[in-house]
């Protein structure tokens, strides 16, 4: 049951005080390679639409995800996020 529970708080935030990423971060742009849609993300994570939205804004602010042709992708930083 605890699997299926996540922190509010880690949820809304892509980014650590640390400049680490948020496991949930890491799951989303995980999901975005190769490219997604929100809807694929949303059920890949197997959580709400409205959970998901806004850490896809969060991640496009910071330059971490990118939107091509409705699908969004990862960007060279994100990836060497996901690297690290």
């Amino acid at each position: 049951m605890t699997r299926d529970m996540y922190d509010a708080d880690e949820s809304m935030a892509a980014i650590k005080p640390d400049g680490a990423l948020t496991q949930t971060a890491r799951d989303v742009l995980r999901v975005c390679d190769p490219p997604a849609t929100e809807e694929d993300i949303s059920r890949a994570l197997v959580r709400h639409f409205s959970q998901v939205q806004p850490m896809i804004r969060e991640l496009v602010s910071q330059d971490l995800l990118k939107d091509v042709s409705g699908r969004l992708t990862l960007t060279d930083r994100a990836r060497e996020k996901l690297s690290i």
